[in-house]
């Protein structure tokens, strides 16, 4: 029974998310992890709380959230992006590149994780040389 109430939980995070309304998509994930979640849904559970957070932008938030759904689910590439994100927007570039080049091995096609990766080293080629 609590799957099924945790599914929807999500569910209703995901159409809050979609409109906008990243505190109460926040809400309903927090709500649904309470509800005893699956190791996998947990994962989806905190990297979906990153994304909230990301779109708030509570970086130090969106870094735990998504470090929480990688601990579960280490080939959570979607957690991975995000934690670059936020580590990126930390300043923390060195670790941001280390998350991007998981990504684009457990995706080498992903176009998006590519250009994420070549800007971040753009970003640190500058600092060496500021």
């Amino acid at each position: 029974m609590t799957a099924s109430a945790a599914e929807q939980l999500r569910k209703e995070g995901n159409e809050l998310f979609k409109c906008g309304d990243y505190e109460g998509a926040l809400t309903a994930y927090t709500q649904a992890l309470g509800l005893g979640a699956t190791p996998q849904d947990q994962a989806i559970l905190h990297r979906n709380r990153a994304a909230c957070h990301l779109k708030l932008e509570d970086y130090d938030k969106a870094e735990t959230e998504a470090s929480k759904a990688i601990e579960k689910d280490g080939g959570d590439v979607k957690a991975l992006y995000r934690r670059s994100q936020a580590l990126e927007k930390l300043g923390r570039l060195d670790q941001a590149v280390l998350d991007l080049q998981r990504c684009v091995s457990l995706e080498p096609k992903n176009k998006v994780f590519q250009e994420a990766l070549r800007n971040i080293g753009g970003q640190i080629q500058e600092k060496v040389h500021e």
